[in-house]
């Protein structure tokens, strides 16, 4: 990522179209000395950077311009082959469903060619049109579906006061999800997200809509609450030591293997539902 950005630094005179002498001033007095707390600092370290910038970047036109220049999100995403881009991003990072609602695949797949085919979008925590600076600061790029990104949060503005950040807070540790018999769903189920009230938690549950986004999942609640009725609580018991006597499995294995999804807290950002499921079986006695 830096050498991103220094090159795009070095191309400012040539290709930004501003004032050359007075930017470039501006960028050896504040930026150049600060570009590893911006790249990779910590999300409070990288308000307080942005907010110290804001009225340089909002009163002088030909700054905002070389910034929005250097720190380009739209290049930065483009595919690349040569230079770091989202793509190898999103391959290191390696998160495999959406940091906020545990519901999507956001796998990254790059052919054996190399051909660029898809990986998660990239939620800007503190949005970009505010925050120019931070477009491609590694804190403020939180791997995400297009729907929990685009399609609900679009230009909601997040603080690290209000709203649970997924590099510093156990999101999903801070929620539990429950149910409730309902006469207004059609299989008569409705997804219930327990959170404290107020909190940060709370928060970021509303802003991402997640209690309203699982009730269009109340068929996965429905199986696991048939798994009980048909099987008993002791439904992996039973398996364990009839099915599958003589086949030897983990815990985590034969969790896996019956309901699609990670045991282990750890784990569960590595297939969609695992927080759902395991709240809920818990809920049920299962686990």
């Amino acid at each position: 990522m830096l050498d991103f950005v220094i090159q795009r630094i070095e191309w400012i005179e040539p290709r930004a179209n501003v004032n050359n002498q007075m930017v470039m001033r501006l960028f050896d007095i504040h930026i150049i000395d600060h570009l590893d707390d911006i790249l990779i600092g910590k999300p409070s370290k990288l308000i307080e950077i942005s907010d110290y910038l804001k009225p340089l970047i909002d009163n002088i036109p030909d700054f905002k311009t070389a910034i929005e220049y250097v720190f380009n999100y739209k290049i930065f995403i483009s595919h690349a082959e040569s230079r770091f881009d989202a793509y190898e991003l999103a391959e290191l990072l390696d998160v495999r469903t959406c940091t906020y609602c545990n519901r999507n695949y956001t796998n990254t797949v790059i052919k054996d060619d190399g051909k660029k085919l898809t990986r998660p979008q990239f939620d800007h925590y503190f949005d970009k049109a505010s925050h120019p600076i931070l477009a491609v600061s590694f804190y403020n790029l939180i791997p995400s579906c297009s729907i929990c990104n685009s399609s609900i949060k679009g230009t909601h503005k997040m603080t690290l006061n209000d709203y649970t950040h997924p590099y510093l807070d156990n999101a999903l540790g801070d929620i539990k999800f429950s149910y409730k018999y309902s006469h207004k769903s059609k299989n008569g189920l409705k997804v219930k997200v327990v959170t404290p009230d107020p909190s940060k938690a709370k928060n970021t549950i509303d802003a991402f809509a997640i209690e309203e986004v699982y009730n269009s999942h109340t068929g996965e609640l429905l199986d696991l609450l048939r798994t009980k009725q048909y099987f008993s609580e002791r439904y992996l018991t039973i398996l364990k030591s009839n099915l599958l006597k003589d086949v030897i499995l983990s815990k985590e294995d034969l969790y896996r293997i019956v309901f699609g999804t990670e045991y282990d807290e750890t784990n569960f950002v590595n297939r969609p539902f695992s927080k759902f499921k395991s709240d809920i079986l818990k809920e049920l006695g299962i686990i």
